[in-house]
């Protein structure tokens, strides 16, 4: 195998900013730079064509370069509704949005969920599509397409073609996950049409070239390649060195997740947690979903009024002899291993003692045990590695207290923080032809088996606390 002559530049349109990032052949990153979105009025709603500015400022940022091609990665389960000529009717509908909830009830009776491999969930594009159909019918008529990814519509900028993936499209309800193509059976219960949807084609597949006119725009070279990519969970599993069965991937960003690769045989019956296709094998990812995990600490950090780096200070000292607070981390409700978007969050066992060191150690437990709670569900940790990534992977506790409450090794790539973007260039060395670039970990933490008696009674109260607080969401 050859390797690419000029770095591959990699797009990763996240949920608060864009990231530009340029890889030489060995996965060395060359040179970065990131672009925040300005903030709208709904948090579940943004402007694609604010995802297709930051590109281009993204870009602009960069030194003048020549490229061997373009790779994509972004935020799924949105609803992007675009006119014939790719302009957005409105703004996207992200994946947050919880438009879609009323109308789980009214289909879920009809759906199989063997199809999709995923049970209804009440975020699916699918049920946003419904929302769609009845509260903004102008749209809804007047759209070409509906596209699923971000990545897809910043895809369509560069290309002038309508494409998703299968991890993305996954996401939608509307996918057969065994073959990894649309569901007639599906879209018939939804009452779509297959031209509404974009074609689902391997994150590893060029789908076009670079137009005279975006290349205008980048100050690229028309012609580049564009490959296709995956929606962000999946390159973050592939960034995080997840290629194999039982290996587990941790994120911990403003959400979080629970990435574990298992065989395409385990599909047929859905989980309380999504399953998508690998980008990379014929394996699934189930993947379990954390709306509060960097947030909470993010949220603790400003309640107590410290910086990052004071709160890892503090929560070190903590560390040292642990009380027994401990925090619920439903500040946005929960998705997995239970669906429940009205619980909230929660400080229980609190004393006069706990300052805020305590406190926000008692945070970062809480983000541990739901994790664990979700790796769990999956039938624990087995022979794989687990590997955390996310900006959470920096710091100087966490990966020991989730270590801890797993009873098991944690490893560390690289660069934990551009798991995603290293991801999407892995899957572009596909793509054309390369040598794969290797993913380097090092142990961030091992178990302290003296910790395990009190985290025993922790978890015992995470799991009574969290039965609690629910009974007041229902």
């Amino acid at each position: 195998m050859t390797s690419p002559k000029d770095p591959i530049l990699v797009f990763d349109i996240g949920s608060s900013g864009l990231k530009a990032a340029l890889f030489a052949a060995d996965g060395t990153m060359v040179d970065r730079d990131e672009v925040n979105y300005p903030a709208g009025p709904n948090p579940h709603r943004q402007s694609p064509l604010g995802w297709w500015e930051a590109a281009v400022e993204a870009v602009s940022h960069l030194p003048p370069l020549h490229v061997s091609a373009i790779v994509l990665s972004g935020t799924m389960e949105n609803l992007i509704p675009v006119d014939r000529d790719g302009n957005p009717l409105g703004d996207a509908l992200l994946y947050s949005d919880p438009c879609g909830v009323p109308y789980v009830e009214a289909f879920r009776h009809r759906i199989d969920p063997a199809i999709a491999g995923n049970a209804p969930e009440p975020l699916m594009t699918a049920f946003k599509l419904a929302w769609l159909r009845e509260h903004e019918p102008d749209h809804y008529r007047k759209a070409e397409k509906f596209l699923p990814g971000s990545k897809d519509f910043v895809a369509y900028k560069l290309t002038g073609k309508f494409v998703t993936d299968p991890t993305c499209a996954a996401t939608t309800g509307l996918m057969d996950l065994t073959r990894r193509d649309w569901s007639s059976e599906l879209l018939a219960i939804f009452g779509i049409d297959l031209g509404q949807l974009p074609v689902i084609l391997p994150a590893a597949t060029v789908i076009g070239t670079l137009t005279e006119e975006a290349a205008q725009l980048l100050h690229l070279e028309p012609g580049i390649p564009i490959i296709n990519g995956c929606g962000d969970g999946g390159a973050t599993t592939v960034g995080s060195g997840a290629d194999h069965t039982d290996d587990v991937s941790l994120y911990l960003g403003t959400t979080g997740w629970v990435a574990r690769v298992a065989p395409a045989s385990a599909s047929a019956e859905p989980r309380p947690f999504y399953r998508l296709p690998h980008p990379l094998t014929d394996d699934i990812i189930e993947i379990a979903p954390i709306l509060s995990a960097g947030a909470a600490a993010e949220w603790a950090r400003n309640a107590v009024g410290v910086d990052i780096i004071r709160g890892d200070t503090l929560a070190e000292a903590a560390d040292v002899q642990p009380g027994g607070a401990l925090f619920l981390p439903y500040l946005h409700g929960e998705r997995s291993p239970f669906i429940d978007l009205d619980v909230r969050a929660a400080f229980l066992n609190v004393s006069s003692n706990d300052g805020p060191g305590e406190l926000y150690y008692a945070v970062m437990e809480g983000v541990a045990f739901a994790i664990n709670a979700n790796i769990e569900a999956m039938g624990g940790c087995a022979a794989g590695n687990v590997s955390l990534v996310g900006g959470g992977a920096l710091s100087t506790v966490w990966p020991q207290i989730i270590a801890d409450v797993l009873r098991t090794p944690i490893t560390r790539p690289a660069s934990p923080v551009n798991a995603t973007s290293f991801g999407a260039f892995r899957i572009a060395l596909k793509a054309l032809g390369h040598e794969d670039a290797e993913t380097s970990f090092s142990i961030a933490a091992a178990p302290r088996p003296e910790r395990f008696t009190r985290l025993e009674r922790q978890q015992q109260l995470f799991q009574s606390g969290t039965a609690y607080v629910r009974s007041f969401s229902r």
